[in-house]
């Protein structure tokens, strides 16, 4: 008899509808140049983390996170597409470098009308910069809740 890895899970790191890396208006991501993932379109400011782990890195503009998850996934947080250039307006982290997270903790909080009136694109990709780790990826699309609806259901190879 075979035995069955355990699935993980990713959560969605915001409200919103999960949607393919193809669909990030941005080549970097769609062209998963980066690595593979999703990414949520937001319904509300609020972004948590997809995963156990530790908080690597956070940029001085606050709109990108990296994440090391429990597991061994190097993981990319970013908020909105280009939003480096607001150099951190409308971005407001409740977590620092270092900090232990889990799945469901609160990451940051971004005003999506002030980044929507400054011309950029408040789509959160989420990207495992390591994906050779990966031997399964299952992702779930559509409607979603941060923090609490899985996102992809992936196995460790």
């Amino acid at each position: 008899m075979l035995f069955q890895k355990k699935a993980k899970i990713m959560l969605a790191v915001a409200d919103g509808n999960a949607v393919p890396l193809s669909e990030v208006p941005d080549e970097a991501f769609s062209s998963e140049i980066l690595g593979k993932g999703f990414a949520v379109k937001p319904t509300s400011g609020t972004v948590y983390s997809p995963v156990d782990g530790t908080v690597e890195s956070i940029t001085e503009s606050r709109h990108a996170y990296t994440l090391l998850s429990d597991d061994g996934l190097d993981i990319l947080v970013h908020i909105g597409i280009d939003t480096v250039e607001l150099k951190g307006e409308g971005f407001l982290s409740m977590v620092k470098e270092g900090d232990k997270i889990r799945a469901g903790d609160v990451l940051a909080r971004a005003d999506l009308d002030l980044i929507n009136q400054k011309g950029f694109e408040t789509v959160i990709p989420v990207v495992i910069t390591n994906p050779e780790r990966l031997s399964k990826t299952d992702f779930s699309l559509g409607k979603v809740l941060g923090g609490k609806s899985e996102a992809l259901r992936y196995q460790l190879g």
